[in-house]
């Protein structure tokens, strides 16, 4: 063996010895080639694989602009393709970011649900693609709401009545929402993260009315009653207008003390106490 690799080497310098200058350099150029290729091979092998956000690519430099904010904000690692595609580290970020997107109406006018949630169009009898189909939007609801950070865990029921002839005989598609907030989380008190999870179900679902959605925690309580969130809107609306009054007369008080304690001693002035009168105005500004 040791006599074979011998010999080898030999013949290469022999060959070697009676190249000229230009063949010695032609051949350590693609030495150099080949070897930085397989360095290129291997690191590029070796890098984590990126799963799209969309699917689709993103061609309105606005929508792109906006969405690009919202993955900094999130601080999701990302890289965008020279076709306008946005990818993401991994699956769980990536459904994670839709549910926010679709909640802040971030996705573009006109994608398709179908490259949103992954779903594929099923080509079976129209019974196993109804079954399938609800399993396929079922399974990827509760994956994209899982992945919100409000939420530990989720279950979904998804009916779809069989079709009917006469639109007025056609029952309406349900869905309903059983959801786990994690520990410290105020989902269930929050209308605007309730919101985002209806529309995410209204943008899974074809035709899906908002009336047909319910959503609950795991004791039962109904959280997109948003009649009843309303009303507990205005009570935390006026509990934060209460906590800045309050800090508005401490403010105020221990500014005129320091002015009137550096004529007078401290002492001699002392304020009981300051009420203030604040007017707290509802406006809608059309924009």
């Amino acid at each position: 063996m040791l006599e074979w690799i011998k010999k080898l080497v030999s013949q290469i310098g022999t060959i070697w010895g009676k190249w000229s200058i230009i063949q010695k350099l032609i051949f350590a150029g693609i030495l150099t080639g080949a070897v930085a290729g397989i360095i290129l091979l291997f690191t590029v092998s070796s890098s984590p694989s990126m799963v799209p956000l969309l699917g689709v690519p993103i061609t309105d430099q606005t929508t792109n602009d906006r969405i690009i904010l919202k993955l900094d904000e999130e601080a999701v690692n990302y890289r965008i393709n020279a076709d306008g595609r946005i990818y993401v580290s991994d699956d769980k970020t990536a459904r994670r970011m839709r549910s926010l997107l679709i909640r802040e109406d971030l996705i573009p006018t006109g994608t398709d649900p179908w490259a949103i949630f992954d779903v594929e169009r099923w080509t079976l009898t129209d019974f196993e693609r109804d079954v399938n189909l609800r399993r396929a939007i079922t399974a990827n609801l509760e994956q994209h709401i899982k992945a919100l950070q409000d939420v530990d865990n989720a279950k979904v029921s998804l009916v779809m009545p069989e079709r009917t002839l006469f639109s007025n005989d056609q029952n309406p598609t349900t869905v309903s929402v059983v959801i786990t907030p994690r520990p410290g989380s105020d989902i269930s008190e929050s209308r605007v993260k309730i919101e985002g999870i209806v529309k995410l179900i209204q943008f899974a679902v074809e035709g899906l009315e908002q009336d047909n959605i319910t959503i609950l925690d795991y004791s039962g309580k109904i959280l997109n009653d948003f009649e009843n969130l309303g009303k507990l809107d205005d009570l935390m609306l006026t509990s934060r207008m209460l906590k800045q009054k309050r800090s508005l007369e401490v403010q105020y008080t221990n500014t005129i003390l320091a002015s009137l304690q550096n004529v007078f001693t401290s002492k001699r002035v002392n304020i009981v106490n300051i009420d203030i009168d604040m007017e707290i105005i509802n406006k809608t500004i059309a924009t």
